[in-house]
């Protein structure tokens, strides 16, 4: 048993007391540290991202953080909505990108918008005394506590793992915490993956965040799948068998009882049946943590269902102490099977702002792969949204096409046709923002599918002559950046 590195305890408390020495960061800041931003091929020789997102704010955020590759020829860009971060922490991300191909690819500088939250942790903190300790295992438990006076609901505990060169080797999160009442002091445990057990060092960057569904990306044949999962266990390195019809993953359960999985996968069949099979170390019924643990491989019962959506939803319990590889499978190609919704209400789960009017409701239309929003417009104005490619994604030429529709209709003689024009590159494209003239009541923006994702969607071709039409780059931010004609 290892005790945990001296120098931690200190920088902590150092930190708590100094933090504007102890972080180069200015107040007023959400950065990603240079030497907490790293990009490698992993031992499945996928392209991995470790990343510490720091809030130097004086209020608890919600980032979004855009990660750049040039991988070649191409540019490959990822947008993720992370976690609450409080202020003064740190909060690790990691993610897999497995569409990077070429030997050498470029991880550019990241980009980094927020928004003030009032999900908060404040006051929870890790206490810094014997209790703290890494395990032969590379594990680390410790207690926390809520030093705040609000109730805790919903969070883990996260933090970045480091070898003895103070490199990033992993991130890690802690099992869910339901409810942690004011002045309540808990045990925690963060699991190391056995692969990198012998290199652990230290962690640091602990941080509380709010239960973020999982999202997961994994190449499958010449494509890539991307499924959500929540869960009181941990899944991590997603890999699927040559013929894509196998997802294999390695899963950790700190509990000692069981808890459940639940995933979400996109449809492409409705004759798809999953199957389970779990193979590692779980303790028995009864046994106590001191017990050591039984070797099993076992099929495990499942329960499968398709939301409204079209997406299936499978739930399968994971033992007590879980650790080891889980292996699903059932998955099929697209066979026509799967019928798509013809509409899809999003109206609250886009962010949107608008000038000049109010937004009525916001509709996904899979079939047409276009987002409608129905406005009501009292002046000119501009309609912003916020979107990423899990949403609507762009086409072949990374553009998207919108349709301006005025009262009484798309071709009257007063319509517009605007053409857009990037000129000031990516870095700031977080959003997109569309002008558009009193009276008009409809915008409809075409992708080369929106979301939920059924496989192959159809794709939409739209003539250049057509009227009312703007063309939108999926690296504009606003138009005080960008040339435009009117015709």
């Amino acid at each position: 048993m290892k005790e945990l590195v001296l120098t931690i305890i200190a920088l902590g408390v150092f930190t708590m007391f100094y933090p504007g020495i102890a972080d180069a960061g200015m107040y007023g800041e959400v950065y990603i540290p240079k030497h907490e931003f790293i990009g490698f091929f992993d031992e499945n020789e996928t392209y991995t991202i470790f990343a510490g997102v720091k809030n130097k704010e004086y209020f608890p955020i919600i980032p979004t953080v855009t990660i750049s590759i040039q991988d070649g020829d191409e540019l490959i860009v990822r947008e993720y909505r992370l976690a609450g971060i409080m202020p003064e922490n740190m909060l690790p991300m990691k993610v897999q990108i497995p569409e990077v191909s070429t030997e050498n690819p470029i991880l550019l500088e990241p980009t980094i918008t927020y928004e003030k939250t009032t999900e908060s942790f404040t006051g929870g903190y890790i206490i810094y005394d014997d209790s703290l300790q890494i395990l032969d295992d590379g594990s680390l438990v410790g207690k926390i506590r809520n030093g705040g006076e609000e109730t805790f609901e919903k969070f883990r505990i996260y933090a970045l793992i480091k070898d003895k060169d103070d490199v990033i080797i992993d991130i890690t999160a802690s099992d869910i915490y339901d409810t942690m009442k004011p002045g309540e002091v808990f045990d925690f445990k963060l699991l190391a993956n056995p692969s990198i057990a012998d290199k652990v060092d230290y962690y640091s960057c602990f941080a509380f965040g709010d239960d973020a569904i999982q999202p997961l990306t994994v190449k499958q044949n010449d494509d890539t799948f991307t499924f959500r999962y929540t869960a009181n266990a941990w899944f991590t390195d997603a890999e699927f068998s040559d013929d894509g019809s196998e997802l294999n993953m390695y899963s950790l359960n700190g509990f000692q009882l069981p808890v459940v999985g639940s995933f979400e996968f996109p449809t492409n069949s409705l004759n798809e049946k999953y199957d389970v099979i779990l193979d590692g170390e779980k303790f028995a019924k009864g046994a106590s943590s001191k017990d050591p643990k039984i070797r099993f491989t076992e099929s495990v019962e499942t329960l499968q269902s398709i939301d409204e959506m079209g997406n299936w939803h499978l739930y399968f319990e994971v033992p007590e102490a879980f650790q080891g590889n889980v292996k699903i499978s059932g998955f099929m190609e697209n066979d026509g099977t799967v019928v798509v919704p013809d509409e899809i209400d999003l109206t609250t789960l886009i962010y949107h702002e608008i000038e000049g009017g109010e937004v009525i409701d916001i509709t996904a239309k899979p079939k047409k792969a276009s987002l409608v929003i129905n406005i009501n417009s009292v002046d000119d104005g501009e309609l912003l949204l916020k979107i990423n490619d899990f949403l609507v994604r762009p086409f072949d030429n990374d553009e998207f096409i919108a349709q301006i529709h005025s009262e009484p209709g798309l071709f009257n003689e007063e319509t517009e046709t605007v053409y857009i024009t990037d000129e000031f590159g990516f870095e700031n494209g977080q959003t997109i923002t569309i002008p558009f003239k009193k009276g008009t009541e409809k915008i409809e923006i075409f992708g080369s599918y929106v979301v939920p994702e059924f496989g192959q969607m159809v794709m939409i071709v739209l003539a250049a002559t057509i009227i009312g039409i703007v063309v939108i780059s999926k690296k504009t931010n606003s138009f005080s950046n960008l040339f435009y004609t009117k015709m």
